[in-house]
Order: C-alpha cells, then structure tokens, then sequence
C-alpha cells in the first residue's frame, strides 16, 4: 500500500450495517435525510420502499406507541411506514402554513366556513390513520400557540387553529363513533362510547381511552382490596388472576352476573364505599357541560347523575355485576335484579342503586306482570342510552346554541333518517349562522364531503365594513376613531344622573354618512361586540358586529383600558393587543381595507404624551 494506511468510509460499510446505524435513536430522519443528500449511492438503500423495519422504528422513536383504540395503521401495497412517516411529517410542516393563511382567507364570512377549511381530503379519507393525522398536527400546533410566549401576538392564528381543530375533531370523532355503533353489542361498552362522544364535543381534551380504562380499572381493584379485608372467601376473589379478569372484562358487556345474588350484593356495597367517599361527586348543575362529558367528570371527580350511571356501570361490569341504566321520570339510576344462571327464583327482587342518594341500594316497586319500573326507560345498548342521554341534554343545552348543535349533530348520527331529528336541524340551521358541517360518509353520500349545499354566509353590512375600495382619511369629515380602537357606547339622561355603558367594543371598520343624515357625528363605526354586552350572543357561533354611532341620547367614547377579550372572539378580526396604540393590531387583510388607521392611532397616543 506504499506505506499508506487504506481510509475506510461511511461508503465501504456494508448496507446491513448502514441501517442499523440509521435505526438508532440518535439518528433523526432529518439526518437520514441529510445524509441522503450528502451521499447519493445511499439514496435507494434508505428511502427503499421495502425497508420497512427501518422506516417503522424511525415512526415509532418519532410518536410513541400506537394506541390501537386511537388508530389502526394500515401498511399494504399502497401505504408504507415510510409513506405513513412522511405524511405525518408533511403535515406538521404543511398545517401551521394554513392556519397562518386562514385568518385574512376567512375574514369576510360571518359563519365559521368549514366547508372551505384545508385538508378535507385527508379528513375524509378512509384511510382513518391519514385522518387522525391531521387532527394530531392541529392539536399539536393548537398546544404550540397556547403554550408559547408569543401567543398574546397570535390572537388570530389560535382563533383559526381553535375552529380547526373543532372541525377536524368532529369528523374524525364522528367517524369513530359511527364504527363503534356497528360494532356488536357484546363489544359496545358504555364508557368507550361515552369517552368518543366527549373526544367529539369537547376537542380540546385529549385525554385517550387507556388512562379512562385503567381509571376504572383502578377503583375495580379498590373493590377487590375492600371485600378482601371484608369477604375473604368471596368467589370473585377465588378466580383465577382475578385482578387480570378485571381488566379483561373491561372490553366486553356481560350477558349476565357472574355470582349469586348474595355475593353480588357485597360487590355493590364494596362499590358504593370506594366510588361514593367523596360526598360532594354529584353535580346538579345545568349550565357546564363538563359535567355530562366523561373525561372531565373523571378529571374533577364530580359530575352529572347521568354519567355517574356510566361510571358505576362500567365499574360493576369488571367486578362480574350486570346492571341497566334505568331514567325514570324524576331521575337516573342503576338498575339491578339478578341474573346469575343459578338463580332459582323466577321473578328475581328488583334493586335501585341510587346514585344521587350516595351508592344507596333499595328494593324497587315493579310491575308483577310486565316487570318495569313505572313511568321508566332500561338502557339495553349503548344505542338507547346514547338516545335517552341526548333527549335529557337537548333541553339543558337550548339557550348555548354551540353545545346545542354538537346535540342535534349527535342526534343525527344516531337517527339519520330521523323525520323530527331533520325538522329541529332544519330549523335550528335557518335561524342561526351555522355551518352545518361536518357531512361524513354515509350510504347516500359516499364520497364524503358534500358540501353543496353549504351557504357562504357574509356579515349584513358586508360592503361597509369590507369596502372593495380602501377607506382612506384626509377629509373634513375623518372619523374620530380607528380600526382597532376600543369603544363604550354611553346612554346619556338617566334618571339618576348617571351614564351607563350599554355596549363595549374593538371597532372593525367605519363608514362616513352622507351630510344629509340626521346624526350629529357623520359616522357609523362597525363594533365588534363584547360578548357580555349583547344579550344574544352565546346564540351564535362567530363574533357579533353592530353598528353604532352618537346620538342625541347616546355618546361614544374611547376605552383605554384593554378588556380580558379571548381569542377566540378576537382573533376572528385582530392579531394582538398592543400596549403602545391602546389598541389591538387587526390582521393583514382588514388592515389593508383601512390603510390610514395605524398611523392615525399612533399619532392620537403621541398627543397624547
């Protein structure tokens, strides 16, 4: 070698061997990448298609396990964990871009218009691993935003990703609730159902199904612990790795008890010690919706009676006790009369577990020849109870007109062809500005989504407040205030001498009236309203504008002190509140529409000085 010593290179490893470097946790995929710029011979041995084991341990070091509740990916001729990788990746780049465009792509429209939003392709894929993927991107950047330093700079991209992320949540959720209604009886458990409704309503939780499975799990074994020290002999103790079938029996419905009804009875009455300690678990209130979604009722340890039912439900199934759900016309309950095979009695005692009443268990007064309840309604699936805890919401939700349309949208899952169901939807969708996504697949619409008959709904005074022309200044008659500039409208001559702030505002546009109005100030300022001073606004889904302007009874005046507005009202039409306007920043489009306004404001708190 003429006293040289051979240089061996990355080059000369053998491919194997490349791999196995490549598979390391320390190798990113973007230095896979790099290294397949850097090193073309490598390009075909890394990006091979067939090198699956590489591709899937860079997916799994990248997201974790897969919880199979969650997703199924599915890896065939046309889907491979290198294209499953590279897609989830695309995504995360590819969603922040869109949200970032949103904001100034939506301004005009009074709905929220999820029918226009991006990626509905993806979304309605059935290909339900592709979906998740694009809920997963918005949530995480949902979370970036929230959790940044910067977010009080970002009103209008978390006002886009909020609404995104509602969207995609509601069709990917919807989705998964239609497969588990089809899936049989035996495997429907309760608070499976119930934990994808509340994924569906509430999209900002992002609690998975395994930490509510061993939750429940949990307090199963708190029941095995206490009639351990109690019932030492109980047969539910004699099973074999009992506290496995425990956990085993939280993945299917039971046909019927598994021990007599003594025995059943300490099960109940171990059950009533452990989940009823805390005295305070039942909540009658009828407003906050997290206490009829499972996840939340679980996080605060204090819910409704309803979703107390499931709870209990859910826990006496993994001790081996079937019970029924049971809404009478005053109250919910858990129902239960025995249904050990080895049961001789052939009309067996009814019981009531009383969940508002502590876990109480007492004999229920039954008719001897139908054997119900009077005035009564057992859950026998998931589908009835589902029906049943709809009806109960529907009225509690009436006056939240968004959690009311999250029920009739649920409704409609459950009963499509449902003739009241269509009426109240109908209805409910004339009087109020809301999109009537999300449309998923169903037999009359297999190519999800139809979205034709979707209306693009625009404010009332659209032309005013979005001029095709900007509005410039430079005119006797400019108006007093600006874009962006808060706003108390002040009712003058009250009886007691005093002015009262009848409506409080950000300004979103302006117009000049002609001199022959009636006004004393040739302007009329378009409002956007403070939610708490306009009665009717927890009825729509998007930011209320109102015009107004001085009169002979009311005065405007400028609010220097900045409101606690939250983004999701704010963000609709304003990026940030800035400290050195005493104002807030509008989005590009809108600041566009008012080219003048930023310098006017900037100059009125320079006067000021």
């Amino acid at each position: 070698m003429n006293g040289q010593e051979e240089t061996i290179t990355i080059l000369d490893l053998p491919t194997e061997l490349v791999i196995y470097l490549c598979c390391s946790k320390d190798i990113s995929v973007e230095d896979i990448n790099n290294l397949a710029l850097a090193l073309p011979n490598f390009n075909n041995i890394l990006f091979d298609e067939q090198n699956t084991k590489m591709w899937k341990i860079k997916y799994f070091q990248r997201y974790g396990t897969i919880d199979l509740n969650e997703i199924n990916i599915v890896i065939d001729e046309q889907n491979s964990w290198k294209s499953e990788l590279s897609l989830r990746l695309n995504l995360e780049q590819k969603i922040p871009l869109e949200i970032s465009i949103m904001p100034c792509k939506f301004m005009r429209y009074k709905n929220v218009p999820f029918h226009l939003y991006p990626m509905n392709e993806t979304l309605h894929s059935t290909n339900q691993a592709h979906c998740y993927y694009v809920v997963s991107a918005i949530s995480k950047y949902y979370k970036q935003l929230q959790n940044s330093k910067y977010c009080n700079d970002k009103f209008d991209e978390l006002y886009m990703a909020h609404h995104f992320l509602i969207y995609s949540s509601q069709v990917f959720f919807g989705y998964k609730l239609k497969e588990f209604l089809q899936l049989p009886q035996l495997l429907q458990t309760i608070e499976k159902g119930f934990y994808l409704l509340g994924r569906w309503w509430s999209p900002t939780i992002d609690t998975v199904y395994q930490e509510i499975n061993n939750y429940l799990n949990n307090i199963a074994h708190l029941v095995c612990n206490l009639i351990q020290s109690t019932s030492p002999n109980h047969p539910l103790l004699q099973q074999e790795n009992y506290r496995s079938q425990v956990i085993k029996r939280g993945k299917f419905n039971l046909e019927h008890d598994l021990f007599d009804e003594i025995n059943t009875i300490i099960i109940h009455d171990g059950i009533k010690q452990i989940m009823f300690e805390d005295s305070q678990l039942v909540c009658y209130c009828n407003h906050d919706i997290n206490c009829f979604i499972l996840q939340k009722v679980i996080e605060r340890n204090k819910g409704s009676v309803f979703l107390l039912c499931v709870i209990y439900e859910s826990i006496a199934r993994r001790l081996g006790v079937k019970v029924r759900l049971t809404a009478t016309s005053v109250h919910n309950f858990v129902s239960w009369s025995s249904s050990w095979p080895d049961h001789k009695v052939n009309n067996p005692t009814c019981y009531l577990i009383d969940i508002a009443g502590g876990g109480a268990m007492r004999k229920a007064t039954v008719c001897p020849v139908s054997r119900k309840l009077p005035e009564h309604f057992n859950g026998n699936s998931v589908t009835d109870l589902f029906w049943t805890f709809s009806k109960s919401i529907e009225q509690l939700t009436v006056e939240n007109m968004t959690t009311y349309k999250n029920v009739l949208d649920f409704q409609k899952l459950l009963k499509p062809d449902d003739a009241e169901v269509e009426f109240k939807c109908q209805k409910f969708h004339q009087y109020y500005d809301f999109c009537r996504c999300p449309l998923i697949r169903d037999l009359s619409n297999p190519t999800a989504p139809r979205h034709i008959d979707e209306k693009n709904i625009l404010y009332a005074d659209n032309e005013e407040i979005f001029p095709s022309v900007p509005k410039k200044r430079g005119t006797a008659n400019d108006p007093k205030y600006a874009v962006g500039m808060m706003i108390d409208t002040v009712a003058l001559g009250n009886t007691n001498g005093t002015n009262i702030v009848t409506k409080c505002g950000v300004i979103v546009g302006w117009t000049i009236v002609s001199n022959t109005s009636s006004l004393p100030n040739p302007t009329v300022y378009h409002v956007l309203i403070k939610s708490d001073h306009y009665l009717n606004a927890e009825k729509y889904q998007n930011p209320v504008i109102k015009p107004v302007w001085e009169g002979r009874c009311e005065k405007l005046q400028r609010q220097l002190n900045p409101y606690d507005h939250n983004f999701k009202n704010i963000g609709k039409f304003f990026k940030y509140y800035s400290h050195e306007l005493n104002a807030f920043v509008p989005i590009q489009a809108l600041a566009n529409l008012y080219p003048d306004d930023h310098n006017y404001t900037l100059n009125q708190m320079n006067n000021k000085k």
